[in-house]
This record gives C-alpha cells, sequence and structure tokens, in this order.
C-alpha cells in the first residue's frame, strides 16, 4: 500500500475514540488480565486535572464524534461521583457529537452509579467468557471466588433497566471444543452478538497464566468449530461477530472498516488510550510500552499526538506500511479483509519491538478464511446471502 493512500483511508475514519484506563483497582483476578489488577485500594485513578485535559483536548481533533469509553481494572470502583465530573466536563466542553461506553466485569454492582450512567446515557457492557464452567475458569474473583452467578445477576439487573449491556468473550484454552455448548448459553443470556477475542500470551505484558493461552492454531480451530456451530443454529443470534464479518467479506468481496477493530486497520490516528498519568498510547494493550507511546495530555495537545508530525506516529505509520509490504509480497488474497491484521499483533510477534512484522494470528486467520470461503457457495445457496 502506498503511504499517501494509507494515511487517506487513515483521514477517513469520522470518529475518535478515547479509552480511559481509569484504575488498575479490580474485583476481579482473570486468569490473562494485561493489566497488573489489585484489590488493596492504592491503585492510581485519574485526577480531575488529568480527566478536563482529555475530554477537552479530545473536542478539538479532525474528527467529527468522539467515543469515550472507560474501563478498568473494574471501572465502577472510581464511584459515581468522577462519573458526574465526567458528564460535567463533556458538556462544558463540547463542539461536536460524543458517546460514551462503560467495561465493567459486572461483578461488582453500584446501583446508584448504574442509575447515574443510565440517566445519562452510557453504554454499559462487560465481558463473558463462556458457560458458567468455563467463566469461572478463566474470571474468577479475588480469592479465586466463582464470578459468573453474580455477573449474571447484575447484568439482568443492568438489563432491567432498559439497557441491553452486551458482551465481548476471550477465548482461552478452557473455551476450545465447547464452541457449540457456549453460543447454547449466549442465547439463554439474550445476546444479540459476540466479539471472540483470542488470549495471546505476551511476557513483557506480564499476563498471569501461559497455560491458558492460545497458539495460531488453537485459534483458527475455535474459529471454524464456532463457524459450524453458528452455521449448525441456522446462522441466528448470538451472532459471533468474527466469523461473520469473515463471511460478509468474502461474499461480498469488499471490507467494512468500522466492524471489529482488529481487522479495521484505521486505529493509528482515531485510536489512543490514556492512563492516570496522562501518558497516551495507541491501544490499551501497548500502556507500559515507551516505544509505542505518543506523549502526555499534560504537556502535548492530543491533535498534537495522533498527527503525523509526531515522530512517534510518523515512525508507527511506516512501520505499518511495513507490515502491508509483508502482505503484498506473499500477494495474500483476504488482505482487503484483515488489512495488514492488529498492530498489538505485530508487536507480539516482533517481541515489543515494532508493529511492522507479519500478525503472528496471520497463518490462522487465513486457514480460517480458506474454511469460510470452501463453504461459502453453499451458504448462499441456503440462505440466499
Amino acid at each position: 500500500m502506498e503511504k499517501a493512500k494509507y494515511i487517506e483511508a487513515l483521514n477517513e475514519c469520522t470518529g475518535l475514540c478515547v479509552i480511559f484506563q481509569l484504575t488498575d483497582k479490580c474485583v476481579m483476578s482473570c486468569r490473562y488480565c494485561f493489566a497488573k489488577g489489585t484489590n488493596d485500594g492504592k491503585a492510581s485513578t485519574f485526577s480531575y486535572i488529568v480527566l478536563e485535559n482529555v475530554i477537552k483536548q479530545s473536542f478539538k481533533t479532525r474528527h467529527k464524534y468522539v467515543n469515550f469509553e472507560f474501563t478498568g481494572g473494574e471501572a465502577f470502583l472510581v464511584g459515581v461521583d468522577f462519573y458526574k465530573k465526567v458528564v460535567e466536563l463533556q458538556k462544558k466542553y463540547a463542539t461536536k457529537d460524543y458517546f460514551n461506553c462503560i467495561q465493567t466485569s459486572c461483578y461488582y454492582k453500584d446501583e446508584e452509579l448504574i442509575d447515574f450512567l443510565i440517566k445519562n446515557n452510557f453504554q454499559i457492557s462487560t465481558t463473558i467468557d463462556g458457560t458458567e464452567k468455563i467463566h469461572n475458569a478463566n474470571r474468577p474473583a479475588n480469592g479465586g471466588k466463582n464470578s459468573y452467578s453474580q455477573v449474571v445477576e447484575n447484568r439482568e439487573y443492568i438489563r432491567s433497566k432498559g439497557v441491553s449491556c452486551g458482551f465481548i468473550t476471550t477465548v482461552t484454552k478452557n473455551n476450545i471444543g465447547h464452541e457449540k455448548e457456549i453460543l447454547d448459553s449466549f442465547k439463554t443470556l439474550d445476546c444479540h452478538a459476540f466479539h471472540s477475542n483470542p488470549y495471546i500470551y505476551f511476557s513483557k505484558n506480564q499476563v498471569k497464566d501461559q497455560s491458558i493461552a492460545l497458539d495460531g492454531d488453537d485459534f483458527a480451530k475455535y474459529l471454524i468449530n464456532e463457524f459450524n456451530a453458528w452455521l449448525d443454529n441456522g446462522k441466528v443470534e448470538p451472532i459471533p461477530q468474527t466469523v461473520d464479518y469473515m463471511l460478509q467479506c468474502l461474499v461480498s468481496k469488499q471490507a467494512s472498516h468500522d466492524t471489529i477493530c482488529t481487522y479495521g486497520g484505521r486505529c493509528l490516528t482515531n485510536f489512543m488510550a490514556v492512563i492516570p498519568s496522562g501518558d497516551v498510547y495507541t491501544c490499551p494493550k501497548f500502556t507500559g510500552s515507551e516505544n509505542m507511546k505518543l506523549g502526555n495530555v499534560n504537556t502535548s495537545t492530543i491533535a498534537e499526538m495522533l498527527s503525523l508530525d509526531n515522530p512517534t506516529m510518523a515512525d508507527l505509520i511506516n512501520q505499518r506500511l511495513e507490515a502491508f509490504k509483508k502482505c503484498e509480497e506473499r500477494d495474500c488474497k483476504y488482505g482487503y479483509i484483515c488489512n495488514g491484521g492488529c498492530p498489538y499483533h505485530s508487536f507480539i510477534a516482533s517481541d515489543g519491538k515494532n508493529v511492522s512484522e507479519k500478525d503472528c494470528l496471520c497463518e490462522a486467520k487465513i486457514k480460517v478464511m480458506d474454511y469460510i470461503k470452501s463453504v461459502a457457495d453453499c451458504i448462499i445457496e441456503q440462505s440466499g446471502f
């Protein structure tokens, strides 16, 4: 891909996604979490000065709207007063449309906070990793307690307020071989669609448990099994978004850049994560990696950090062009679908040095798309795609 064309594609994205990593403090002890969760009450949280800088600057970029996402640790633990300040500052500085989403474990319930978030149009989402057994194995609460029943109960409380409370799924070795059970379980939870996010071990992120991490073959096996289970269910809800995205692209022979972030290919100048110190990274998964830090909101504006005039951003774009070149050299027939893959997966492949390497799940994705393509004609005939 030519540099000018890539920059044009980046600029076509009209929304800015700002992710607040509010705190490392958490009520969960998820076996795969890349955040250093703690329940000792000492984890750092956002000061109102940093919060105001981020919100104010977010409305001064080229983008037409802003998506604010709040995560942790446990994002509920910062309390209702923090979110009251968020809403106050957004109303003060907003010059364009904006949207709010909060990611919670759903293990911790704060009824006052939930009511405030819903009243102020926050979307609320969570993580459910499969059946009760799988979820409890992947996502125990602090102290090793089972979390599933409490998560489901609290999610139903949120849904009773008129909010859908969707969820993502982190796929580990515990999930493989249970794809149909997982779909059936999600159906009982009235799930419309979900994204299967692979847990890949990366030692430099100090993640907790290598024993349940996936390799490429594991992930390909899971997605193929998930696809087959979905077909057997008649392609009805719940919809596994990753394989559905692949199917739609293969049938239409064109990609949607707004479906799944790991396949969008346009995150670099349109996506950012900020931590309590004010340091800004291109993605939450890069936090703590100095070579991926774009700057700090206390010394630079967000517009400056996301600009090509920022040497770090300019270098990252050149690195991604190198990754695209590798795709072109192998004449990959699916490049239009994965758009060079996820930069974080390239980061893993380079052992944390750069984002120019081939996506560490590249071969797995090709295997999955080959399989889906092999049955696409049959799917078209049977369902009128």
